[in-house]
């Protein structure tokens, strides 16, 4: 649990992320659905459906391994979370650990969940990161 001797900084993070979270999940309810086209980096093109698919439906697609093994996915060279729906036509490369990114982003993200058990186990805010 949270130590409420550190106060309630952590309980106020993870209402607000929830609030956010909501909000976000509201607004892609409003977003119109319509075929698109995903563009792997062979060349092949694989057919999904705007604001629903993500890249991590389209690694399914390919094989488990693929979506098993994957930590992140650049769409038309931006990087872009596994879960978050593809919203047009776009080029899609899926990263694992192997690549300098995918090492980037693993090592990042697991510094906020090490950076939370510090604070719920110490105490201490940080803020930063």
């Amino acid at each position: 649990g949270i130590n409420a001797e550190y106060g309630s900084y952590i309980q106020d993070r993870i209402t607000l992320f929830d609030k956010l979270y909501s909000e976000y999940q509201e607004f892609l309810t409003t977003r119109e659905r319509k075929p698109i086209k995903v563009t792997l980096p062979d060349g092949k093109v694989v057919d999904a459906e705007s604001w629903t698919t993500t890249p991590f439906d389209v690694a399914s697609g390919i094989s488990a391994g693929l979506a098993q093994n994957s930590v992140i996915s650049k769409v038309n060279g931006a990087l872009w979370d596994l879960d978050r729906p593809l919203e047009g036509d776009c080029n899609i490369e899926l990263l694992n650990f192997s690549s300098r990114e995918g090492k980037e982003v693993f090592w990042h993200s697991t510094a906020h969940v090490l950076g939370e058990a510090m604070e719920r186990r110490y105490g201490g805010c940080l803020c930063y990161g």
